[in-house]
């Protein structure tokens, strides 16, 4: 019943306009190289401000979905990923291109998109409310365990370096402790800066980080759109219809890779990335003609959008339940909720419930929204690609420096965003994952007040966090996510030492 009254709220008139707007602005963002739909979520923050945090959930599920079905069309065409995600899909997508089926490609890969995001909303409303059975027990030592699996759990799966990904979240947990100390009101860190005892706040250091790094980025090593030619675009059908055939063909391909990719989201730290991944080889380890894949197989382009799309509905569980992010987006979103004083967790559901009721609403709607729009908009979205990537960085860039200025009108705001943008260029050039920062930031204030409220509670003793049973099955596992990408390391050089080297010939 309480998903109708979401449904129901989502449907009005100004949330639907929103959520469209957000599918549009996402479909851009997706499309472009070099931008994403983290860039674009990180802008619509100041927004929240404005708009309330119900609304801007509600647009900002609609640039998650549509960016992440997107991030195919420049991998599908071009072989150029507008995405991390869309990497898997280019993999068969553009074979099928050069063979002359992109229309029937990319027609495909919305489908799929939007089948994965309907069936991981469906789980989403149906695995919700048992996790908020178990997460209404929790107290302070659940919390900071739980802190601490969403920082190791990205830590080892954001970057092939752990230690890079370490040093990230280390720093990130620095940022967290810039200000005044919550429980002695000591300040730390400030350097005599009198607007930094509230704390890095988090609306231009994230729009630093992600948009500003991004367009640092990409005009450094020169990527970007505007090399390809109207003419390329006409290739491409005006309106891309999926053929019957292959929506037969490839049925239980997106049913198996939804409930793969919902799962997956589910795992903090996982995301919309390793889901299209896994989803991917899955599909190629269970078809009987393997050999297939990689030159045209056109379940290589749908396992990995419909896995992708479900697992940005299975990441809002453990966002919604227990108030621990998934990724960068969510991180996002947990700190649209936090700036409109919201806490996610166990109590959102009885404090707010229109917010939660409406995420899932959102979710639903925004999947057919994404697949109306695709269909109808390819041609449109693609026309993108052929504007100069300068053009486009320097409205971001301009709509970065208005919004950040605009929420409190302090120039050290501006400071932040740029400091933010060149560290994560930097972070970037030498392959730090911005994202287990980005959570080390959100997650600090959360772990510092679960550590600091459980070792009160208990005198000064730490026994509180390892003989309650969840805190300690959490603790085991993020020291087991921390642990599994060193193992692996260990075994491929272990490997790789065994297998005998192949002498030249001639």
């Amino acid at each position: 019943m309480e998903f109708f009254t979401g449904l129901a709220s989502v449907l009005q008139p100004n949330h639907l306009i929103l959520l469209v707007i957000g599918v549009v602005i996402g479909m851009m963002f997706g499309t472009i190289p070099g931008l994403s739909g983290i860039t674009a979520v990180a802008l619509l923050v100041p927004f929240s401000y404005v708009l309330g945090a119900e609304a801007a959930i509600i647009m900002m599920i609609g640039v998650y979905l549509a960016a992440s079905c997107a991030g195919a069309l420049a991998a599908i065409l071009f072989n150029m990923p507008g995405d991390v995600m869309g990497a898997a899909t280019a993999r068969d997508g553009y074979p099928l291109t050069v063979n002359g089926e992109a229309g029937r490609a990319i027609s495909m890969s919305i489908m799929a998109s939007a089948v994965g995001g309907f069936i991981g909303t469906v789980l989403l409303v149906l695995i919700a409310p048992q996790f908020l059975r178990i997460a209404l027990q929790f107290g302070p030592p659940e919390f900071f365990a739980l802190a601490l699996l969403g920082m190791t759990s990205v830590a080892s799966l954001a970057s092939g370096s752990v230690l890079k990904a370490l040093i990230a979240g280390t720093f990130g947990l620095l940022l967290a402790t810039v200000g005044l100390d919550p429980v002695s009101g000591a300040v730390r860190f400030t350097f005599g800066v009198q607007q930094l005892q509230g704390g890095v706040d988090f609306i231009p250091a994230i729009i630093g980080f992600f948009a500003v790094a991004e367009i640092l980025h990409s005009l450094y090593r020169g990527t970007g759109t505007g090399g390809y030619s109207k003419e390329d675009v006409q290739k491409v059908n005006r309106f891309a219809f999926p053929p019957m055939a292959d929506i037969k063909a490839t049925k239980y391909t997106m049913l198996r890779s939804a409930f793969l990719g919902n799962f997956v989201g589910m795992l903090p730290g996982a995301g919309s990335t390793v889901a299209a991944f896994l989803g991917y080889g899955t599909e190629v380890q269970m078809s009987k003609k393997a050999e297939k894949f990689g030159k045209g197989e056109i379940k290589g382009v749908v396992a990995p959008e419909a896995a992708n799309n479900a697992a940005a509905a299975g990441s809002m569980v453990p966002l919604l339940t227990l108030g621990i992010p998934g990724g960068a987006v969510t991180a996002i979103m947990l700190g649209v909720l936090i700036l409109n004083g919201l806490r996610p967790g166990p109590l959102l559901f009885r404090d707010a419930p229109e917010i939660t009721y409406s995420v899932f609403g959102a979710m639903m709607v925004a999947s057919i929204v994404v697949l109306i729009v695709g269909l109808l908009l390819v041609r449109v979205l693609l026309r993108l690609l052929t504007i100069p990537f300068e053009i486009f960085s320097t409205m971001v860039l301009v709509f970065a420096v208005v919004g950040t200025f605009a929420i409190y009108n302090r120039p050290v705001d501006l400071w932040v965003m740029f400091v933010c943008g060149i560290l994560g260029f930097f972070a970037k050039q030498y392959e730090f994952p911005i994202a287990a920062l980005i959570l080390g930031l959100v997650l600090g204030t959360i772990a510092e007040t679960g550590l600091v409220n459980g070792a009160n509670v208990t005198r000064g003793s730490w026994n509180l966090f390892f003989t309650r049973p969840f805190t300690m099955v959490t603790l085991a596992v993020a020291v087991l996510l921390l642990l599994l990408p060193i193992v692996f390391a260990v075994q491929r050089k272990r490997k790789e030492a065994s297998e005998p080297e192949v002498e030249p010939v001639g």
